[in-house]
């Protein structure tokens, strides 16, 4: 066995063993809340992938409870009720609540990586 062979041995060892763990639910923020919605996979797999949509250029604990505080200001974190979004209604929330440290773009992204056309 030559080394690259020994290296995908050990790496698909360790992903069984990482997979076959128990599940620890990941503190992203020191808000329970905000952690319960994003670990919440199952229900609202939308908010871990809008975390890390906005987990850029700012302390990563306050991109990552921007879906709370968004799923605060429109009432839940349903997929219905994420679609239901005009863009203007994203932009008005991002800029009347200061989410981000780029209100526009971070809109405009959670706007479109939650549009019907996705």
């Amino acid at each position: 066995m030559n080394n690259k062979e020994k290296i995908v041995k050990i790496l698909i060892e360790k992903g069984k063993e990482l997979f076959n763990q128990p599940y620890k639910k990941i503190k992203f923020t020191k808000n329970l809340e905000a952690d319960d919605l994003l670990n919440d996979l199952t229900n609202y797999p939308r908010a871990f992938v809008f975390g890390c949509l906005m987990d850029r250029q700012m302390k990563a604990e306050n991109a990552w409870l921007i879906p709370y505080k968004f799923a605060k200001e429109i009432g839940g974190f349903q997929f219905k009720k994420l679609l239901s979004l005009k863009f203007k209604t994203i932009k008005d929330i991002f800029k009347r609540k200061n989410l981000h440290r780029f209100n526009d773009q971070m809109a405009e992204i959670f706007y479109s990586s939650n549009s019907k056309n996705s």
